[in-house]
């Protein structure tokens, strides 16, 4: 039980740098952007939240 509005996500990359290349093709990506503009419209994201984490090492 408990909320069934929130969903999480775990995406790896090899560098901030990677993860921004990502982001900007994305925007580039007309597939991408279409399913973007559903969702928005469609009130499917209601709100978005990023956390950073770092791979550790055992």
């Amino acid at each position: 039980e408990g909320t069934n509005n929130i969903a999480s996500a775990l995406i790896s990359f090899e560098s901030l740098a990677a993860y921004e290349a990502y982001r900007a093709r994305l925007r580039q990506d007309s597939e991408g952007m279409a399913n973007f503009n559903f969702a928005e419209q469609n009130r499917f994201i209601l709100a978005e939240e990023r956390t950073f984490l770092r791979k550790v090492e055992l």
